[in-house]
């Protein structure tokens, strides 16, 4: 979204519009339906096809052989994330939350549906025009000296475009796929149908509290106006300091009004232009270890601060929404889904920690069972020596008071190899309200893990514990 970007083009369309490929946003809900009925379909007719195939013996079964429907599902991840992408809405952000995280479903369907992360197929020229002006209620010109129709980033819920106003002010224009709001309800019912049917790439036991979590994000990411009260709320508290280095973080607020018009509605966001560059890019590129450290230690900072003291985290920790500014300030980005959580969740995670750092595995148990991780009664479920060796794997950046760079750290692959032969793990299932939470930290995790640096976390996780008395 604040990305340096090229010069825009003429607010008043013209070659360079008319140059802008795209791909139409379906904004039917039959057709919608009748799509994701149709990927259904595809997998299913793959099962059938590979039961056949096993059958004659062009395919391994018996006792080890892959399920039908997971060969199925991974020789259609290519179509999955083609039709999620051009769909947009619930579809796409679907395909974007299974493929952030390699843990929930199979590697191989997580990095087919990874491609959503990078960026979506944008609107052609005439939609978005027609998109833009339609909820302006006026001309682009009346209200722009220049709007570039070449996106920024196209996302699930509305892509993003660079513009002068005619005042002369750089702004980021937000605008929602059409039709995609109206579809949210009718999307997510055909998905959970969809997912259903493909309990083999996500598993049953998680589905409840996944579809509740997509839900979730996607109603606050679909009200534009939320989303503007949020960048003035953040951008305010993270001006008035409430630890040290927050004026080193940055937060763009929206442009409420222009030339006598209304700019931001439900459907349309315009807020300041910030230019800068990914994260990622910019810390790497600073001369020395101490700085890039002390940028990573901010990023970390920023997010312990919104859950721990706030209550309000920024739950879309795409690592497109982290910039470095000019004066080499942390950008964040993209404020349309925010979750509150109750102070005592946040600080039942620190109590978490406290057995953890002392090596005793009975209270670490008694702390996840104390949060509302488990599973259905009578299921069976780890003992406490097994939960703390789990924790010992994920927990390791927090577990002794020196640097640790996230860039070196391969915990996916030990857990694999730690839960293949642990299947009674999927029993330990967290509790609804801490989903959000949980892939927000996998995603910090994975910014984290493209910069070379290196931060004492559990320095940052002690103070946190004494400054909430959490012991």
């Amino acid at each position: 979204m604040g990305a340096a970007g090229g010069a825009g083009g003429g607010a008043g369309g013209g070659e360079a519009w008319a140059a802008v490929e795209g791909e139409e946003v379906e904004t039917s809900r039959l057709r919608r339906a009748w799509r994701l009925g149709a990927l259904g379909a595809k997998v299913t007719g793959g099962v059938v096809a590979e039961r056949l195939r096993q059958r004659v013996g062009l395919s391994p079964s018996g006792e080890g052989a892959p399920d039908a429907l997971v060969v199925s599902a991974k020789r259609n991840a290519a179509d999955a994330a083609r039709v999620m992408g051009q769909l947009k809405g619930a579809a796409m952000k679907l395909g974007q939350m299974l493929g952030a995280d390699p843990d929930l479903i199979d590697p191989e369907f997580a990095a087919a549906l990874a491609t959503l992360q990078r960026q979506a197929p944008p609107m052609p020229f005439r939609q978005l025009k027609e998109a833009v002006e339609g909820r302006l209620g006026a001309p682009l010109h009346e209200v722009f000296d220049a709007f570039d129709p070449r996106p920024l980033g196209a996302a699930s819920i509305g892509q993003v475009h660079r513009a002068t106003l005619r005042d002369g002010r750089e702004v980021a224009v937000k605008v929602q796929y059409p039709g995609v709001r109206a579809s949210l309800g009718s999307d997510l019912k055909n998905i959970e149908a969809l997912l259903r049917l493909g309990a083999a790439v996500l598993p049953r036991e998680r589905l409840s509290g996944f579809m509740g979590e997509l839900r979730a994000a996607l109603e606050g990411e679909a009200d534009y106006l939320a989303e503007a009260r949020n960048l003035e709320e953040f951008a305010a508290w993270f001006a008035s300091e409430p630890f040290a280095g927050a004026s080193s973080i940055r937060v763009p607020r929206p442009v409420r009004e222009a030339e006598g018009r209304a700019l931001c509605g439900p459907e349309l966001l315009v807020m300041e232009f910030v230019r800068g560059v990914p994260f990622a890019e910019g810390v790497n590129a600073l001369p020395t270890a101490e700085a890039r450290a002390a940028r990573a230690r901010l990023f970390i900072e920023a997010f312990i601060h919104m859950f721990h003291d706030l209550h309000r985290l920024h739950a879309d920790p795409h690592p497109g929404n982290f910039l470095l500014d000019e004066e080499g300030r942390l950008v964040i980005l993209d404020f349309g889904c925010v979750r509150p959580f109750a102070p005592a969740v946040a600080d039942g995670v620190l109590r978490v920690l406290a057995p953890f750092w002392a090596g005793d595995a009975a209270a670490q148990a008694r702390a996840l069972r104390d949060l509302g991780f488990g599973g259905k009664p009578g299921a069976p479920l780890p003992t406490p020596e097994e939960i703390a060796e789990h924790l010992a794997l994920i927990l390791a950046p927090l577990a002794r008071r020196e640097p640790f760079n996230f860039s070196t750290w391969r915990v996916h692959e030990e857990l694999r190899a730690f839960l293949a032969s642990r299947l009674h793990f999927i029993h330990l299932a967290p509790p609804a309200e801490l989903l959000m939470y949980l892939r927000v930290v996998a995603g910090i995790k994975g910014t984290l893990s493209q910069v070379d640096a290196a931060v004492d976390i559990r320095a940052l996780a002690q103070a946190c514990c004494v400054r909430r008395r959490v012991g």
